[in-house]
């Protein structure tokens, strides 16, 4: 698979960025999918709030992905897949 690099300059160093990937919209699905579920029940929000990385095991997730849903950082997750529902964001 080819991969295009983009360059992008923040503050004084440059900074290589690389485009969007399939992954990266799987997990976006994943986090979607997962949010939806915890909006509808309430038995899997506690299962996630005790036993999280059991909750979890099911889902497609990084590491960093699986911190932030389980923390509630909904800064995190909406900079990464966009603004959140009332429902979703609950």
């Amino acid at each position: 698979m080819i991969q295009e690099r983009v360059w992008t300059r923040v503050g004084a160093p440059a900074v290589s960025r690389t485009p969007a990937s399939r992954e990266d919209s799987i997990h976006k699905h994943e986090i979607l999918r997962l949010l939806e579920r915890a909006a509808n029940d309430d038995g899997f929000v506690a299962q996630m709030t005790y036993r999280g990385d059991e909750a979890l095991r099911g889902y497609c997730l990084s590491a960093q992905e699986k911190a932030a849903l389980l923390s509630g950082d909904i800064v995190w997750t909406e900079a990464r897949i966009g603004k959140l529902t009332l429902c979703q964001s609950t």
